[in-house]
């Protein structure tokens, strides 16, 4: 709607700005004021944006929880992967689940967090293009929700996608430093090639690339993957909130790269997790809530920890070869 309003601003001098009014035949005349007077499209777009929906889910109803909404800050991305959005690609194939590009990598990211502490508290994560139906060439989609706080953790009931379930994680490593069984990330086409170097010692072939932040943080909800790496700074607190949240009501979470990497080895120190209520100091424009450390996005602290330690050493063995 924004693209829209900045549209007809250029053209017709006008500034209309788009809400939700008190009734659908009040927002039909404001859209059909955007929309050039096409009373069609302005009709069915109010009676979507007015109905009544309602969504239940059995985890949801089995607790009673009061959150001050005084205390709540909210992130949302509508749609992130923009591109993939835009090329619209429905015949991609997946790669163990995972899909590098195409509709099913696009997703819709709703993040709320605490104002006060920066700690996120609930987040919905819609992935709209999941399957098509081939003979209606209609897509069905799926959510996922998690709530953190004080104490009560809970999430939505996941389908059944997981490579990982049922599978042990050995902490032991071999002679050459690698884990019997490597652990799976799934980072940036972009990623630094000595990340990427790194990640190839530490999880061998089961490294897989993927478009969109939102995405890919889903792999690891989806418990795809063990981690999504991302070494740049160019995710932003709404590309994060949402499926941060979530992981906190499972066990996990997301950090800042760049603080896990410069904690002090063996220091039982507590991860560097992503806060979402504070801009970074001295930036501009969007830069202000980007996140500037990089981010791993993980399920497990245990496996986190034993994963930061090969990573380490791999990157340390890579630096003294240069």
């Amino acid at each position: 709607m924004s693209l829209l309003m900045i549209w007809f601003v250029f053209i017709l001098g006008e500034k209309i700005t788009i809400q939700l009014c008190s009734t659908e035949e009040e927002t039909t005349e404001l859209l059909s004021r955007v929309l050039s007077g096409n009373r069609l499209a302005s009709e069915a777009l109010a009676k979507v944006v007015h109905q009544d929906v309602a969504f239940g889910d059995p985890a949801l109803d089995s607790i009673n929880i009061s959150i001050p909404q005084d205390i709540l800050g909210i992130w949302v991305d509508p749609i992130d992967s923009t591109y993939q959005y835009i090329k619209g690609s429905a015949d991609v194939k997946a790669n163990q689940g995972i899909f590098p590009c195409g509709l099913q990598c696009v997703t819709i990211l709703i993040g709320v967090y605490d104002i006060q502490t920066g700690m996120p508290l609930m987040g919905v994560i819609n992935q709209p293009f999941v399957s098509q139906d081939l003979n209606t060439l209609r897509w069905k989609g799926e959510c996922y929700w998690g709530l953190s706080y004080m104490g009560t953790n809970i999430y939505s009931l996941q389908p059944t996608t997981s490579k990982n379930s049922g599978k042990t994680h050995p902490a032991s490593t071999s002679s050459e430093g690698k884990s019997p069984h490597p652990f799976s990330a799934v980072i940036s086409t972009s990623e630094k090639e000595t990340i990427k170097a790194a990640l190839s010692r530490v999880c061998e072939d089961s490294i897989f690339r993927a478009a969109g932040a939102g995405y890919k943080s889903l792999c690891v909800v989806q418990d795809l993957v063990d981690v999504y790496i991302f070494s740049e700074d160019t995710t932003f607190k709404w590309d994060t909130c949402a499926p941060h949240a979530i992981l906190r009501a499972m066990g996990g979470g997301i950090v800042d790269m760049k603080g896990c990497l410069e904690r002090s080895a063996g220091a039982r120190l507590s991860l560097p997790e992503l806060l979402y209520h504070t801009e970074n100091t001295g930036a501009t424009g969007v830069d202000r809530w980007a996140n500037k450390g990089g981010l791993i996005a993980y399920r497990s602290r245990k496996r986190l920890e034993t994963f930061l330690s090969h990573l380490l050493q791999n990157l340390a063995s890579l630096e003294s070869q240069t």
